[in-house]
């Protein structure tokens, strides 16, 4: 079963949260102040002895080392890492730099999903469909003309725009978005949300923006293999007039 980015992210996040609410909690509990009398009960000689040459409790202080180098490398750097965390720079200082560390990479996981674009406008604006530059009007510009010959010139990142006007318009037509200019993909992708064409239409945006605004190079296999995937997304409107 393939799992979706966004599934992935919640749960990544999810994780981090319990992981911080953890040591927060840790940190902020009060030692107990317990000033009653300790009685200190000691086994006796004979007792001491009986349990020192017991066999069920002789244990090696040290497990056998593994077998492979690799099992080996990992022991070694587990070992490590546990000393670390043990150790008493990293109760000073070093916990605070591996919050920062999460903290920091969830933000880089939330603007990689679009998820912050309130926060950062530059990018929000980068990743708006471009319709004011250009000459194409979404309902009026005859797509499958359009899309022939970018396909002719090997236009292929312009036909996978094209494409994706196309579909959006298609989408629009059925009255499950609503087309405005200055409105982002991810605005696009949300307003499908308890729909099922949000989905397909989540991994067609992810492509888009990875060829158009990623400037990615493609060659005629690989946009025939996109051009498939935006055909059968659009198959699900195909009540809608073709254009």
């Amino acid at each position: 079963m393939r799992v979706s980015f966004n599934q992935l992210l919640t749960s990544l996040l999810g994780l981090l949260l319990f992981v911080g609410v953890a040591i927060s909690y840790g940190q902020s509990r009060p030692a107990t102040d317990d000033r009653r009398t300790v009685t200190v009960r000691r086994p006796s000689a004979d007792q001491l002895r009986d349990l020192q040459t017991s066999r069920d409790y002789q244990y090696d202080n040290e497990p056998p080392p593994p077998d492979n180098s690799l099992a080996r490398f990992i022991d070694y750097y587990w070992r490590q890492l546990l000393r670390l965390f043990s150790s008493k720079a990293y109760n000073d200082y070093g916990q605070y730099v591996v919050m920062l560390a999460l903290v920091g990479f969830v933000v880089y996981l939330l603007r990689k999903a679009n998820y912050l674009d309130f926060l950062f406008p530059a990018k929000a604006q980068s990743e708006r469909l471009d319709y004011e530059s250009s000459p194409e009007d979404i309902h009026g510009l005859d797509f499958g003309a359009a899309i022939n010959q970018a396909i002719d010139n090997q236009h292929y990142r312009l036909a996978v725009r094209l494409l994706y006007l196309q579909t959006l318009k298609r989408l629009a037509d059925a009255q499950l978005i609503r087309y405005q200019r200055e409105k982002t993909n991810r605005q696009y992708v949300y307003e499908l949300a308890g729909t099922p064409h949000q989905r397909g239409f989540d991994q067609l945006t992810q492509q888009f923006d990875y060829v158009w605004y990623g400037n990615a190079p493609i060659n005629g296999d690989q946009f025939g293999q996109i051009q498939s995937a935006f055909r059968t997304f659009q198959s699900l409107n195909a009540h809608q007039p073709q254009s």
